[in-house]
């Protein structure tokens, strides 16, 4: 069925926030300033490129949403995202959870200036004895480093509106009020699977200590519905704090889920409420509960409707106000659908498969003419914007695209290797070769992953038979595609061996003071680099040219992804996001010893709450039980 037609404003102005929302100056402008490595003019033009034949089309103008829509195959409702949920996830950043001062139950706030040390840290080291101080941090920053403390979550159930003390959710640190959530828990778990009730409350996890609440002061003044709804409040913490955190694999100080992402959630109501969504699933599923369906319902209502009138809504590319940031709105929420029904289906009761969201997002990219055009012409805080969701985009279009079943191939021409291409924004010569904080991997390796996702998508439809989904027996490439996917090959070994450097978002004259886990930090996330790489040739050698899972070519490769993952910190940030690597490997392990390697990493990663790890995970059983390719088994999962 269609979006129900909006009757209220639309993600320009919400009728909560019409009269009181913040102007657009008040963005901060400091914090929302590129850093030196990121020029805000960040356009690469390209040998071959043309003039964009849609480039007067209206903004929103695309097509709406199909008539019905088929439930997302395979789903089931818990939920959570590469953002779900976590159980040993990192606990508030530089909060004093030793700290006994109580929480005045009113609007007011207690002012601190404790900055958090926002480098990715390992689950442990994130949630350290409380009794230790915190280092100080390597970066000073004038706004992004002061905080407001509200008061504590306690990891206690969300009882649903009305039924729920939304007034009373934040309190202080009495350690009295805590661990009742696990007896509260309504969700049993089955034998031999983590019990979230218990993980979560363990020490190391999430819920050890009460949490902090603390609200960076360069997303103030909060609307209104944060600022006179603790509740709410709560939830926006969570997921600046923690859902945030494990949506990328290096939770460095530039994450944009934990900065760009909430900031422009502050100045849009329908993106914040998609926000307090996604949160609240997250932390239903991180301690077992059931997710608030009332609450979720009451904050989902005015989003698709609003979406569906910036769809329609005339408007053209350079009318736009590049200084408004708000305007990106309804492409950040057609792109946050997407993710959440990943890893959350049907989390607001409405059966839209992940596809379409991703779809629709495609659309209005092409429809501004391309992100990079309005990059050109965009001052800092919006040029921060537009990469974020440039690269959230690019994940998911090529990593779905990689993840087979009736996903289209990526965005045709928007990835070139050499940084360039229409559409997304485009990357300097330097940051080619340099690891993606967001991707895990280098700006070059996505590129390449785009063109095995395109030649792996048409062999598939030639090698795979359309009745009755089964390999055809004795299929082999055309000498043309074979060529290409050598050619590839070597592509993908020289980008995995030539990176030279990983995260540029740390301040290169600080003090080193743990010297070991800097070494360890960069060490993970060239691993992680090369994982990604490695999967890319096992999709190449058996989807495109056709090798058995025996073959030397794949299983060397398969031992190179084994050796990935011994470098990788279980419970990092960096672990949970590997799913694709897992998965591509895991498949095509042989031995029982390696399988269980596959197995054990990614139970523990759905542990934390990862639906979408889950079903992934039962998939690659399929594939051990039937002998089976899983492209004849996947059934709309996501291998990101």
């Amino acid at each position: 069925m269609p979006y129900p037609a909006p009757a209220t404003p639309t993600f320009g102005q919400s009728p909560a926030s019409a009269e009181r929302s913040p102007p657009l100056s008040t963005y901060p402008s400091e914090e929302f300033r590129w850093s030196p490595q990121h020029g805000s003019k960040r356009v690469k033009l390209s040998p071959g490129r043309v003039a964009l034949p849609g480039h007067s089309a209206p903004t929103f103008a695309v097509p709406q949403y199909p008539a019905t829509f088929e439930q997302s195959p395979g789903s089931s409702h818990l939920g959570l995202h590469s953002i779900s949920s976590i159980v040993n996830t990192p606990a508030t950043p530089g909060s004093s959870i030793a700290s006994g001062s109580p929480y005045p139950l009113q609007a007011s706030a207690l002012g601190v200036h404790d900055p958090p040390d926002l480098r990715r840290l390992s689950v442990k080291s994130l949630l350290s004895d409380p009794s230790e101080e915190v280092e100080k941090p390597r970066i000073v920053r004038t706004e992004s480093n002061r905080y407001t403390t509200y008061g504590y979550d306690h990891g206690l159930p969300d009882l649903d509106v009305p039924r729920n003390e939304d007034l009373n959710a934040l309190m202080p640190r009495s350690p009295d009020m805590r661990r009742a959530s696990a007896a509260v828990s309504e969700v049993s778990s089955s034998s031999g699977e983590p019990d979230a009730r218990l993980i979560a409350f363990e020490p190391g996890g999430y819920y050890a200590e009460p949490v902090a609440v603390k609200i960076p002061r360069f997303l103030e003044p909060l609307p209104d519905e944060l600022r006179n709804n603790p509740m709410n409040l709560l939830y926006f913490h969570h997921f600046i704090n923690h859902t945030g955190r494990i949506m990328v694999p290096h939770d460095c100080p530039e994450n944009p889920f934990r900065g760009v992402l909430p900031l422009m959630a502050t100045r849009n109501q329908h993106l914040l409420h998609l926000v307090l969504t996604y949160s609240a699933s997250h932390r239903a599923g991180l301690l077992g509960h059931p997710e608030p369906a009332n609450r979720i319902a009451a904050w989902m209502t005015d989003v698709l409707p609003a979406l569906r009138q910036a769809l329609s809504e005339p408007q053209s590319p350079s009318a736009a106000d590049p200084r408004d940031p708000s305007s990106l709105a309804p492409l950040a929420t057609a792109i946050m659908l997407a993710s959440l029904e990943i890893v959350s289906p049907h989390t607001f009761g409405v059966s839209i498969p992940w596809q379409n969201h991703l779809q629709v997002a495609r659309q209005m990219i092409v429809a501004k003419g391309g992100l990079h055009h309005l990059a050109q012409k965009a001052d800092g805080a919006r040029d921060k914007a537009i990469f974020f969701l440039s690269r959230w985009f690019a994940y998911l279009d090529v990593l779905g695209s990689l993840s087979g079943s009736k996903q289209d191939q990526p965005l045709y021409g928007a990835y070139l290797e050499d940084g360039g291409g229409l559409w997304l924004v485009n990357r300097t010569d330097e940051e080619i070769y340099q690891i993606d904080c967001f991707f895990g991997f280098s700006g070059r390796c996505i590129a390449l992953l785009a063109q095995v996702a395109e030649l792996a998508a048409e062999c598939d439809k030639q090698r795979i038979d359309p009745i009755t989904n089964q390999v055809k027996v004795g299929w082999l490439p055309s000498g043309k595609v074979r060529l290409q996917a050598e050619e590839l090959k070597k592509r993908l070994v020289a980008s995995a061996s030539t990176v030279f450097r990983g995260c540029t978002h740390s301040d290169p004259n600080s003090n080193h003071i743990d010297e070991e886990k800097d070494e360890q930090d960069i060490a993970e996330i060239f691993a992680t680099n090369e994982a990604y790489h490695w999967a890319g040739l096992i999709h190449l050698a058996r989807r495109v040219l056709a090798l058995p899972s025996a073959d030397a070519e794949v299983q060397t490769n398969v031992q190179r992804i084994l050796a990935s993952l011994e470098k990788v910190r279980r419970g990092s940030t960096a672990e949970s996001c590997l799913l694709f690597p897992m998965f591509s490997a895991g498949c095509e392990a042989l031995t029982e010893g390696e399988r269980q390697v596959f197995m054990d990493r990614l139970k523990a990663i759905e542990g934390w709450g990862l639906q979408h790890v889950g079903r992934a995970r039962s998939l690659m059983q399929q594939v051990w039980d039937t002998g089976k390719p899983w492209e004849t088994l996947v059934n709309g999962e996501f291998f990101g």
